[in-house]
């Protein structure tokens, strides 16, 4: 090959060099987007969900070369096989980065997934994306950080077992010993002493003339469940208070199963979520665990009084609690001489029958 070919060939090939990195000083990283949606938004510990990234390029001259890392929120964790870990993973100044390379023309778009997973209970935003862009010679960078929008919420944790509700009879799938839950007013079965606790409206005035005090109205029992669970929101330590929202978690997906309807109350930052059943009665309670920082608002003592004297008394209790204290055992003997029904005691550490 002629010398003057051989010359022509290495000065287009630097012209071509040249020119490339007069296009790339052009690139406005500003005309680098961003976007992200999450295939859910209420979560469980180590439940993976996929988070489906777009990076498209609205510019006019051809992206050479853009690199874009993730920093998802510390409790968020890739979960992707160790080779792809080994060339997209990487940990800077003791931050977690998801890393990859990008080159796009003008007005083009890539897509991608990345799969992740909640490693414990509470609230979590995506956390950062840092885009990088440069010239085609790497002689200088720009970098351009996005807040990834939306929040994901992380319910507690299912507990490895159904915790027992003796008291109950074993109402969950079996109707004939369900009858209990909640009283029929048209079947009276017999009458018992007023203790101050019961609504007005179960007063005999019959009884209560042919004794000389005041008697109530012992009702028999439909098969129609009507489930109220009482939470005791205190001070005490993580793990416990971590237990206790499990057990609520645990004991309203096993109602949900067996289509009881169920309310929650307590005495904290769990709101109150009026009876129901289905599948957005206990999205929302799910949610509101794995929102809850178990801070108390006001006694229990308080909310047990307030209600035993509702009008609306469900006829099955279950009270959850840290530990059964004074407190506790008082709400538990005033729900029960209130509705003449059976109460079920969870505690931090184990299930108490009260009858």
């Amino acid at each position: 090959m002629p010398i003057e070919q051989i010359n022509l060939i290495i000065a287009g090939i630097i012209l071509a060099y040249f020119l490339a990195q007069l296009l790339s000083l052009k690139v406005d990283s500003k005309r680098i987007e961003f976007h992200c949606e999450m295939d859910m938004r209420l979560t469980e510990p180590d439940e993976v969900f996929s988070l489906t990234y777009w990076v498209h390029y609205t510019g006019l001259w051809p992206l050479f070369f853009a690199s874009i890392s993730f920093a998802p929120e510390k409790g968020l964790e890739v979960r992707e096989d160790e080779d792809w870990k080994k060339e997209h993973c990487a940990g800077d100044l003791g931050v977690n980065l998801v890393r990859f390379k990008v080159s796009l023309m003008p007005r083009r778009s890539v897509r991608g997934k990345i799969h992740l997973s909640a490693s414990r209970r509470g609230l979590y935003s995506l956390g950062k994306v840092y885009v990088e862009t440069g010239d085609f010679f790497g002689f200088c960078s720009r970098v351009r950080t996005f807040d990834i929008p939306g929040k994901l919420v992380c319910t507690a944790r299912l507990l490895p077992s159904q915790p027992a509700i003796d008291p109950f009879g074993g109402f969950l799938g079996d109707i004939s010993t369900r009858r209990f839950i909640l009283e029929d007013p048209s079947l009276v079965m017999g009458y018992r002493d007023y203790t101050g606790a019961e609504a007005m409206k179960r007063i005999s005035w019959t009884q209560t003339a042919r004794t000389g005090q005041l008697m109530v109205k012992n009702h028999d029992f439909t098969v129609d469940a009507d489930v109220a669970i009482l939470v005791d929101v205190e001070e005490c330590a993580d793990a416990v208070a971590e237990y206790c929202l499990s057990m609520i978690r645990t004991v309203c997906d096993a109602l949900e199963a067996a289509r009881i309807p169920y309310a929650l109350l307590s005495n904290g930052d769990l709101p109150e979520i009026k009876k129901g059943v289905g599948r957005k009665h206990n999205y929302e309670i799910q949610r509101r665990l794995g929102l809850s920082h178990f801070i108390r608002y006001r006694y229990f003592e308080e909310l047990s009084a307030q209600c035993a004297v509702g009008e609306l008394i469900p006829r099955g209790w279950i009270v959850i609690a840290p530990r059964a204290n004074k407190a506790v055992n008082t709400a538990v003997a005033r729900l029960q001489a209130a509705t003449g029904g059976r109460v079920c005691l969870l505690t931090g550490e184990e299930a108490t029958d009260h009858a």
